[in-house]
């Protein structure tokens, strides 16, 4: 007896929904019972490089790539006008960034609420003018997660393919940005999630020298955005009055004028000193009144003590081995030259 067959076709979706599509799609050659089913799955998960075998190059032929995407046309063709919660789409073998955006057109008149995408565009599949996702997906009304990946470079976050065109996701709650590219934080940015309470952005550096995050509704931010070759900010703010939780790893800024986070219980923080400002750290016989540049600047980033001030009231604190250096050190030789 085929007790899983007996189950109610609700419970049935339900499974189904745990399946990645192509591995749900089979199911449909088990009886005439199952040959539907699949298709009211409201999980759409797919995974070119399960499809493609990219260990066996089959990602580089052109006929193989077109199979998955009619295969793609057609489990969204098959599905009609039904509802859709989450879309995963993970497409890694250089599908053309058009095909890509009407599947995401497509998600998003069904009323997707979760999108997690993960491309791989080169400047051949864009012609040099860079990525860019459909206008759509920034005046959704339905989104409430946003996952966005990227193996390149990609200038993506352009609604209307310029960054100061201002856009709307009311029903957001968690965006998470990984991609080596600029974080477009202009002063709409944060107000357009109105609802936000997670962001997380990796492998991304500040567009603005002037960052403030300014937003009532987040509880948990993890960002990763600055590395050796950036540049350090002029001042980062952060007027996150209900913020909870905090990962930052970013070079350490001139100031940090605002740091309102009153209830805080978690943070981590690695704030990042370039090189050679650290060997100046370190120079045992360091001339303090000595006004080279770099000297200059090493001082500057004596007000790391502002964001220090600003999270007093945290439970538990993670400082990295750089972060606890810097703040040591700086505020020694700001305090050795005030006698000077």
């Amino acid at each position: 007896m085929d007790r899983v067959s007996n189950l109610p076709d609700e419970l049935l979706h339900q499974i189904l929904s745990f399946l990645p599509t192509k591995d749900a799609a089979v199911t449909s050659v088990l009886s005439e019972r199952w040959l539907n089913l699949w298709k009211l799955n409201p999980n759409l998960d797919i995974d070119d490089t399960d499809f493609l075998r990219p260990e066996a190059r089959k990602g580089v032929r052109a006929e193989i790539r077109q199979s998955f995407v009619d295969f793609v046309d057609s489990v969204i063709a098959r599905q009609g006008d039904s509802p859709i919660k989450k879309f995963s789409l993970q497409c890694l073998t250089r599908v053309h960034p058009d095909i890509v955006n009407r599947w995401i057109c497509n998600v998003l008149k069904r009323g997707v609420s979760e999108l997690d995408l993960f491309t791989n565009v080169s400047d051949e599949d864009t012609g040099n003018d860079g990525y860019r996702l459909p206008r759509e997906l920034f005046f959704s009304s339905t989104l409430v997660k946003l996952k966005l990946r990227s193996e390149q470079y990609l200038d993506w976050w352009c609604p209307g393919g310029t960054t100061t065109d201002s856009f709307s996701l009311p029903m957001l709650k968690s965006l998470d940005l990984d991609s080596y590219s600029q974080l477009v934080f202009s002063e709409k940015f944060i107000p357009s999630f109105p609802a936000l309470e997670e962001l997380r952005v990796d492998n991304m550096e500040w567009n603005e020298m002037n960052v403030t995050v300014s937003s009532a509704s987040l509880i948990k931010i993890d960002v990763q955005a600055g590395y050796e070759g950036s540049v350090n900010p002029i001042s980062v703010s952060f007027d996150t009055p209900n913020l909870l939780f905090l990962i930052y790893i970013d070079l350490v800024a001139e100031d940090y004028p605002l740091v309102n986070m009153n209830k805080i219980v978690e943070a981590s923080i690695d704030l990042i000193i370039k090189d050679d400002h650290v060997k100046r750290l370190r120079e045992p016989d360091n001339d303090l009144l000595e006004e080279d540049d770099a000297h200059v600047d090493v001082f500057k980033f004596g007000n790391a003590v502002k964001l220090m001030n600003g999270i007093q009231n945290v439970q538990k604190l993670d400082l990295s081995a750089d972060t606890i250096e810097v703040s040591f050190s700086i505020n020694v030789l700001i305090f050795l030259v005030s006698f000077l």
